[in-house]
C-alpha cells in the first residue's frame, strides 16, 4: 500500500513528462519508486520535451532491470506478440541485463542530436550522414559515441521499443546501442520529419569522469 503511494504520488509529480495512455499506474506500481526517480536522470533538464525525458527514463529503466522492462513495459506493449525472431532475442537479451550504468542527459549530445534530427527532417533524409563531422567537437570530451535515428513515431515508448526491437537490422546495432555498458550519456531529440512525420536521434556517448 505504501510502495503504490508513493509510486502515485511521483507519478503526479511528473505528470507532465510521461502522461500516456500506454504507461498506466499498474506497470509503474511495479518498479520500486526509488529506481524510478534514479532513471529519470533528465526530469531537471529543461532544454528537452517531456517525450525526450521519457525516452531517456525508459532506456535507464531497461538497463537498471531488463527482465523487469520485459515484463512490465515490452510485455504490455506487444500484448503477446512474441512471434517475431527479433522480438524473441529481445526478450532473451534483456533478460541478461542488470544495473548497466545510467545514462545522463548532456546538452552537447542533445544539441547535436537536434541538429540532425532537424536538418533529417527538413531534407527527408535517413541516416547518419554527416557522423564524424558532427562529433568531431565532442571528442576531447567524450571516449566513445554513437546514434541512433528512428522514424515514423512521435512518442517515447514507440521509439524506445522498437529501437530495441531493432527488426530488420541484422547487426541489432540500435539495441546494442542502448544496452552498451560502456555508454553513461545520451542526448534526445525529437522533431518533425518531411517523409515520416516525426524522426527522433538519440547520442550515446562516454565520458571517463565519475558521476
Amino acid at each position: 500500500m505504501i510502495k503504490s503511494l508513493f509510486t502515485f504520488l511521483f507519478l503526479i509529480c511528473l505528470s507532465q513528462i510521461y502522461a500516456q495512455k500506454l504507461i498506466d499506474e499498474e506497470i509503474w506500481n511495479k518498479w520500486d519508486p526509488a529506481i524510478l526517480a534514479s532513471a529519470n536522470t533528465a526530469m531537471n533538464a529543461e532544454y528537452m520535451s517531456g517525450e525526450e525525458k521519457l525516452v531517456v527514463l525508459l532506456n535507464n529503466l531497461a538497463r537498471i532491470d531488463g527482465l523487469l522492462f520485459s515484463e512490465t513495459f515490452l510485455n504490455s506493449y506487444l500484448e503477446g506478440d512474441e512471434t517475431n525472431k527479433y522480438i524473441k532475442s529481445l526478450y532473451k537479451d534483456l533478460k541478461s541485463v542488470k544495473n548497466l550504468p545510467l545514462l545522463y542527459p548532456e546538452k552537447d549530445l542533445y544539441e547535436v542530436a537536434l541538429g540532425h534530427a532537424e536538418k533529417s527532417g527538413k531534407s527527408g533524409h535517413v541516416g547518419h550522414q554527416g557522423f564524424d563531422a558532427r562529433f568531431k567537437p565532442l571528442m576531447k570530451k567524450y571516449n566513445n559515441v554513437a546514434e541512433n535515428c528512428a522514424y515514423g513515431y512521435e512518442k517515447a515508448m514507440d521509439i524506445t521499443i522498437q529501437l530495441l526491437i531493432d527488426e530488420d537490422v541484422p547487426s541489432l546495432g540500435h539495441r546494442l546501442n542502448m544496452l552498451n555498458p560502456e555508454y553513461n550519456s545520451i542526448g534526445v531529440s525529437i522533431q518533425p520529419h518531411k517523409e515520416y512525420q516525426f524522426n527522433c536521434v538519440m547520442n550515446f556517448g562516454k565520458i571517463t569522469k565519475e558521476r
